[in-house]
């Protein structure tokens, strides 16, 4: 009987406690009931004092989990340690990234560089890369009673345990507002499953829900961007739409009734970045139910596009928001670790594993996709330049005015020579991953980028 006894004291130990701390953080509405800006406070453009005007540099990391953020670490390494001359002062391009756009598992490279900088070469390895994050995640959910008991009423979920963990063991409680001053802009991906589109962590995306980007965790937004279906549950946002007097909009009504149906139909990727504007409809949309960003979009490019249908789809007029004027050279660098097909599936007569089969139709999915996705991006370039050409000597007249250029480089694992890709082998989408698989997807991230021909062009122009 006082064993029993015991037993019961404890477990009731335990509810109470559990219950206290059962609901998860949500995102809190607008401090004031003024209008935002459209950017936070984190978000406007970036102290100039290391980054030079002439070159705009922004960067994007595919999903992939613990592969993709090696890899991303990699080539963030290799432009620490690559110098470039500008306008005669030497610097490193590591200094010129203006914005970096993330999805999954590259979001956690992404927000630690934007919180803590260089740091990340000296902690990011032992806070995240090379930590056991998915056996410490199993363990904490399936083996702490007192998380059976949180989980238990379906409002705290498996998300906001690891939210909670990747709080407290990588991020170190920071929230947006900790981001650097003088970092790149960081747009933190995921997929709204209320609106069926991507969602990014940006003040343009919370004024619409009238939210506070600022005092939201860093953690939770990655934990939504990594959010993966089945293994892993959505993180919600409550829309607190209303409470403020607007949000921004994407174009003045009569603007958008002067364009003709016809042409709104011929520009798709216009017609879906428009439907932000669902966020107004609070009574049917309480609440954002957020996944991995790779559902929407895995490489991070479509987040830039939206930012420029955003500003009226003119990339002058988005260029004028983030204070790149008087840019002469804007480079995209897109960091893919989209994985490889397991051969080994067709050898035996086993099915796959459900983790094996979701890993490879998510990689089958994503690989045909992001060519769709690379495309859409290149075929912006001449209609972005002729914007910047036009608007900036309409209302910047100088004998250079006219001088723009865009440029994509692409890294990706597919790009590896054949030795590479044997030693390497098939690495799956996890969060834990063996050393040397690590430190050989930081050797690629460098690698990539030192054959690359479109990099070696940017580097022996300055």
């Amino acid at each position: 009987m006082r064993s029993l006894s015991h037993l019961i004291l404890i477990i009731i130990t335990l509810f109470i406690s559990a219950c206290s701390v059962t609901f998860p953080e949500m995102n809190r509405p607008l401090s004031d009931n003024r209008d935002k800006k459209e950017l936070s406070t984190k978000e406007q453009p970036a102290i100039k004092q290391k980054r030079s005007d002439e070159l705009t540099l922004m960067m994007t990391f595919s999903g992939g989990g613990t592969r993709s953020a090696a890899l991303s670490y990699g080539a963030l390494q290799h432009l620490r340690d690559t110098p470039v001359t500008i306008n005669g002062k030497e610097r490193r391009l590591l200094d010129e990234i203006d914005l970096i756009s993330s999805v999954s598992g590259g979001s956690f490279t992404s927000a630690y560089f934007g919180l803590f900088g260089e740091k990340i070469f000296q902690d990011f390895e032992e806070d995240f890369l090379k930590r056991r994050v998915q056996t410490e995640l199993l363990r904490l959910s399936l083996l702490s009673p007192r998380a059976w008991i949180r989980l238990l009423p379906s409002v705290f979920e498996r998300s906001d345990l690891a939210a909670e963990y990747y709080n407290r063991l990588i991020f170190k409680k920071k929230t947006f507002a900790d981001m650097r001053p003088d970092a790149p802009t960081i747009v933190i991906n995921a997929t709204d499953l209320s609106l069926g589109q991507g969602f990014a962590f940006t003040g343009y995306h919370f004024n619409w829900i009238c939210s506070d980007l600022d005092s939201y965790p860093v953690s939770r937004a990655v934990a939504a961007s990594a959010a993966v279906p089945v293994l892993f549950s959505p993180i919600t946002i409550q829309n607190h739409a209303g409470t403020c007097k607007t949000s921004p909009i994407v174009w003045r009504v009569q603007e958008r009734n002067q364009r003709s149906r016809n042409q709104l139909n011929k520009q798709k990727r216009l017609v879906d970045a428009l439907r932000v504007k669902g966020y107004r409809d609070k009574q049917n949309l309480k609440y954002l139910h957020l996944v991995d960003g790779g559902v929407a979009d895995n490489l991070g490019i479509r987040a830039i596009i939206d930012i420029v249908s955003f500003h009226n789809d003119s990339m002058w007029n988005a260029m004028k928001t983030y204070g790149m004027q008087k840019s002469k050279k804007m480079v995209f660098i897109s960091v893919n670790a989209a994985s490889f097909i397991n051969p080994a599936h067709g050898s035996i007569r086993q099915a796959p594993s459900t983790v094996n089969v979701l890993d490879t139709t998510t990689t089958i999915q994503s690989n045909k996709y992001n060519i769709d996705t690379v495309d859409l991006l290149k075929s912006q370039f001449p209609r972005w330049k002729k914007q910047v050409q036009e608007g900036r000597c309409k209302e910047i007249k100088t004998k250079d005015c006219a001088d723009i250029d865009f440029q994509l480089i692409e890294i990706n694992l597919e790009d590896l020579t054949e030795k590479e890709i044997a030693d390497l082998g098939i690495v799956p989408t996890a969060l834990e991953l063996p050393h040397k698989t690590i430190e050989q997807l930081k050797s690629a991230g460098k690698n990539l980028l030192i054959r690359s021909e479109g990099f070696q062009r940017l580097v022996n122009q300055y």
